[in-house]
């Protein structure tokens, strides 16, 4: 084998030749160069041959014959009159060297920096490659040891390229910061670090990883890129909710979302940022990264920090897309021609029923909705100021009649740098202006109007409009309307404002000490406006004769943070401490005020007095909390090997009762760099390996204020002295214990890097126990004075594991293919809901109700369990007459259905993977993300609902499959528990870099074309299989949501100059 040549201390390394006079060898080779005989003896033995083709010319040609012959003696003849000779070391290797070269050794003295800056590099370590002598630079960067003359010295600094060089008495050394993911640097919070210097469980994602295409909500962009996290949006409203989990539920009440961090402040919507604004998202995912988040970490942070300007001439840019939106999937239910066969075949008078149209319902409520994104941003600067300003616009239209998402956002950024940069003031503005148009009367998917369940309901044979060109109405039936009279004469709107505006100062007090203020405001109103026509049918009949209602609310949140930071290098040491102390307060009030018996439709909900009734509704409220913080960090590293890392946060809430407002969340972890060990130098393929392992505890404080005192609220109004006064009762149970909840997280992992960074990983296991769960516990009335009570009992436990690779296949001039896949396993377990004081055998949740079926709770939290456990009874076929039954698992004799459950499922998904792949062909991209949940179950009520024909027919339509079903009755049963696992090609995006387009006023031109949920395989039988992961009962098709879109967008970019 070919290797650098090396010659070390002899006597340190030789050995004597018992070991390679062991070793035979059998050969005959003629006319062959002497170091292609060496590689053929090599490849017969496990002895590597070290030579430098500078000093060792081994290509004269000889012709030998062995058969079974000593290695030693071998290479006595080898060599023989070549002027060479060899020098049998440790571990191995042979090193061929000129004959009388002599080992002689010097003593070498030099100096390593960076490239960049020329600054002194202290830590390097300076090795006599091959061997284990060697030494590390100290703080000034200069390192002194002796080495062989002719000899090979290796520098090695993570984050910087590995160098070679040969041994001089006086060197001086400069390294070059190395393109490796190791230099990335990463937030943490309160500071930033190097990847290389993690000891925590971060993720960090770049522009250049995020997802393409139609994103309403930012956070969109981390879709299946992050092991561990899962991020869900079942439907596809352009308004609705975001369902995030991160390692799993921890709660049973207080929310499992990751707090968000925008540029610094804690609790920002991160809709304020349009994705083309955003630099980087680093994922904290285990307690010794979040606990310097303290009561707000238990779920994980998400730090966001989004673009400014930098030093030079002023950049333009521009990018936009157009797409378009339909609706993915739709319910096959009867159609006009299907639904008259079914009265023919069941003799069923078709008068009143076959009413002379044919109406596919669901296409007639929805549309290709057309979307367009457009941003337009600058930035520059010089002498220590830059600035930036970007102006975003988007408009995605809802693929349901009358829904949509319209938003603009203003941001403009100003840093400066005074007393040589030593004083340095970032300012940042953001304005956010939206307005969303709801199909419902309810802003989430689960519209409490039932739309999308009318379009599936609804007599197919029925039209549109009556002949005078209003809604046609079958009033003769409940709870059946016209979908398009429904989505038409209900307006749902909302205004939304909001303003963010901060600035940050830092301040080099010394060299090794900084300073950093942070004042933050956040400003928001919202107005929200809801208009029931006259002519609605679900007003019509009713007596309201026309319904407004309209509510205001603003916030505010106020950031205060000051934190010292002080940083030393020396020798092979490395400190980093900082200290810190936060305010938070968060303020909020809000109005809302309802009008009945309207004359026109004219004013809408703009004119609430115009409405008639006798006793409008009007009310107000107003709320505030604040949280207090105390902060510590310490980072310490020796010879960039061993690093250690301690983190407190003192947190006082003003939600929690008089005794239990303050809490400490502590954290540690520590990692091990191996590949800075000697026994590793010799594997240059091994580029890092890392083991890490952390322990923290964090907290959850994420409830409504004002839940643990006595409160009271208005309770009617009395005849006092012949005047109607409002009474005020007691409002709920006061609670002085109430309390924060509290996760305690393990995390162990690995984190390697090789072949020069072709392929770097992370394995991780971890195990969070969350306890004092926040919960309305039911208690005794009396003595308590109401049934429930918000109070911390029981345990949750998630374990699991995670995988994430990333790889660059290919890397060759012309042609690239990178491949990045994560998988993750989380084992989650109720530990226990009851203790001393509260008792609770089992929690239930998930309510499902149907025609003739009394609205019961399909999920049951009990311990030993995890959240989201399917319990109800066991579908045992039907009997001759096409009644359901049912297994008697109690053996009591007769069916109930408590008694007679069992568990059937759980839907909550244990399995998350997602897989990107991303090629590059000269001007061509093309990058796709597959992504899969797996390992649970869906409880299909819609079909629960629509399966029943001899409850719905003739007067509803049903699935098709049921027309002549024979099971009567709806009932609750496993028979509806489905397997919800798919894989999804998510994301799909093909580009392509215009070169020649290229000139004097701008360059990188770009066009794209991107898909969205292309594909789903999947063996569920409704619309997705994606559905809500919030709260306790998750896994529950219900058929009032919005269904899920697929989309297609084309897109352009370019620079200005």
């Amino acid at each position: 084998m070919k290797l650098s040549f090396v010659i070390v201390l002899l006597s340190c390394l030789q050995v004597t030749a018992t070991g390679y006079s062991q070793r035979r060898v059998s050969l005959s080779v003629k006319d062959t160069e002497i170091k292609k005989v060496l590689d053929r003896i090599s490849g017969q033995t496990d002895v590597r041959f070290l030579y430098s083709d500078r000093k060792v010319d081994l290509h004269r040609k000889v012709s030998l014959h062995a058969d079974d012959e000593p290695l030693p003696a071998l290479l006595d003849k080898l060599l023989a009159g070549s002027g060479f000779t060899y020098k049998e070391l440790e571990n191995k290797l042979v090193v061929i060297i000129p004959e009388n070269s002599g080992w002689e050794n010097i003593q070498v003295k030099g100096k390593v920096t960076g490239v960049d800056d020329g600054s002194p590099l202290p830590g390097v370590t300076v090795q006599v490659k091959g061997t284990a002598i060697g030494t590390v630079t100290d703080e000034n960067g200069n390192f002194q040891l002796n080495a062989p003359a002719g000899g090979i010295l290796l520098f090695r600094y993570v984050g910087y390229d590995q160098l070679e060089l040969p041994v001089k008495g006086s060197m001086q050394v400069q390294l070059k910061k190395s393109s490796s993911a190791l230099s990335e640097v990463v937030v943490v919070g309160y500071g930033t670090t190097q990847k290389k210097d993690l000891t925590g469980s971060v993720v960090s994602v770049t522009p250049k990883d995020f997802n393409k295409g139609i994103i309403s909500n930012p956070v969109q962009v981390l879709q299946g890129k992050v092991a561990g996290l899962v991020i869900s949006k079942p439907g596809g409203n352009p308004n609705g909710k975001i369902s995030i989990r991160l390692r799993g539920a921890s709660s049973l009440s207080a929310s499992s979302q990751p707090l968000f961090v925008v540029d610094g402040i804690p609790g920002i919507d991160i809709n304020v940022v349009p994705p083309d604004d955003i630099v980087s998202i680093d994922v904290l995912k285990d307690a010794s990264a979040a606990a310097i988040y303290g009561s707000r970490g238990a779920n994980g942070v998400i730090i966001v920090t989004t673009r400014r300007g930098k030093e030079g001439a002023p950049q333009v840019s521009y990018s936009g897309y157009v797409g378009f939106d339909q609706i993915a999937n739709t319910y096959d239910v009867l159609n006009a021609s299907q639904y008259r066969q079914y009265l023919k075949d069941n003799n069923i008078d078709p008068n009143g029923f076959d009413l002379g149209s044919s109406t596919n319902w669901q296409k007639a409520i929805s549309r290709t909705g057309v979307s367009h994104n457009h941003n337009l941003s600058m930035g520059g600067g010089k002498d220590n100021t830059r600035y930036s300003a970007s102006v975003n616009y988007l408009n995605n239209e809802g693929a349901i009649i009358n829904s949509g998402l319209e938003r603009i956002i203003g941001r403009i950024t100003l840093d400066q740098g005074i007393f040589d940069n030593r004083l340095r003031i970032g300012l940042s503005m953001n304005y956010v202006g939206e307005k969303n148009r709801y199909q419902g009367l309810n802003p989430d998917d689960q519209g409490d109007n039932r739309l999308w369940e009318q379009s599936i309901a609804y007599n197919p044979t029925a039209p549109i409009y009556k002949p005078d060109g209003t809604y046609f109405e079958k009033l003769d039936i409940n709870d059946n309307y016209n979908p398009v009279a429904l989505a038409n004469q209900i307006k749902h709107q909302r205004a939304f404002n909001k303003f963010i505006g901060s600035a940050k100062i830092t301040y080099d007090i010394t060299k090794n000490l900084t300073y950093d203020l942070l004042l933050g405001l956040e400003r928001a109103s919202a107005d929200r406006g809801m208009y029931y026509s006259k002519k609605s049918p679900v007003i019509e009949g009713a007596g309201s004769n026309g319904t407004a209602t309209r509510e205001s609310k603003t916030w505010d949140n106020k950031t205060l943070e000051t934190y010292f930071t002080y940083g030393k290098q020396w020798k092979q040491h490395n400190l980093k401490v900082t200290a810190g102390y936060s305010y938070q307060n968060f303020f909020s009030n809000s109005m809302n005020a309802g009008n009945t018996q309207f004359v026109s439709d004219i004013f809408g909900y703009n004119n609430l007095g115009a409405g008639q009734a006798d006793l409008p509704t009007v009310g107000s409220g107003a709320g505030e909390n604040a949280l207090v913080s105390f902060i510590g960090r310490a980072f310490y590293s020796y010879h960039d090997k061993y690093l250690l890392t301690g983190t407190v946060r003192r947190d006082g809430s003003t939600r929690f009762g008089k005794d239990k407002k303050w809490g400490t969340f502590p954290s540690a972890s520590f990692a091990w760099r191996m590949t800075q060990e000697p026994f590793l130098s010799g594997a240059t393929w091994l580029e890092d390996l890392k083991l890490r392992v952390g322990y923290g505890v964090t907290g959850n404080q994420e409830i409504e204020n004002y839940k643990s005192p006595l409160t009271y609220s208005p309770g009617g109004k009395v005849l006092d002295n012949g005047r109607w006064v409002t009474s005020y009762v007691i409002g709920q149970n006061e609670n002085p214990n109430l309390r924060w909840e509290s996760t305690a997280q393990f995390n162990a992992g690995i984190d390697f890097s090789i072949f020069k960074g072709r392929l770097t990983g992370t394995i991780e296991y971890y195990d969070k126990r969350t306890k004092d769960l926040l919960f309305n516990y039911n208690v005794p009335s009396p003595p308590y004075l109401f049934p429930t009570i918000l109070a911390n009992v029981g345990q949750i436990s998630n374990k699991g594991v995670e995988l994430s690779l990333s790889a660059g296949v290919v890397q060759r001039k012309d042609f690239s293919w990178g491949v990045s896949f994560n998988i993750s396993r989380n084992y989650n377990e109720i530990l226990s809901i009851a203790n001393d004081q509260f008792k609770s055998d089992a929690i239930y949740a998930g309510t499902v109700g149907a025609r003739g079926l009394t609205a019961v709770q399909i999920v049951k939290v009990v311990p030993g369990y995890s959240i989201g456990t399917f319990y109800i009874p066991q579908f045992n076929g039907v009997d001759a007459n096409g009644n359901q039954q049912f297994k008697d698992l109690d053996g009591n004799g007769s069916f109930d259905f408590r008694s007679d459950s069992r568990v059937a499922g759980n839907g909550l998904p244990k399995y998350q993977a997602g897989l990107a792949n991303t090629f590059r062909y000269k001007n061509f991209d093309l990058n796709f993300l597959l992504r899969s949940l797996f390992g649970y179950q869906i409880f299909n009520a819609t079909e629960l609902v629509l399966s029943d024909r001899f409850s719905r027919m003739p007067g509803r339509n049903i699935i098709a499959k049921y027309a002549n079903s024979n099971i009567r009755g709806t009932y609750v049963s496993d028979r509806f528990i489905e397997n919800g696992a798919f894989l999804r090609l998510d994301n799909f995006t093909l580009g392509y870099n215009i070169p020649a387009a290229n000139s004097k006023w701008f360059a990188n031109p770009r066009v794209y074309i991107s898909g969205q949920n292309l594909f789903v395989l999947t063996a569920y039988s409704g619309l997705d299989p994606e559905l809500p992961i919030d709260g306790l009962a998750p896994g529950i098709d219900n058929r009032n949501v919005y269904p899920k879109t697929r989309s297609l967008a084309v897109g352009f970019t370019v620079n200005f100059k």
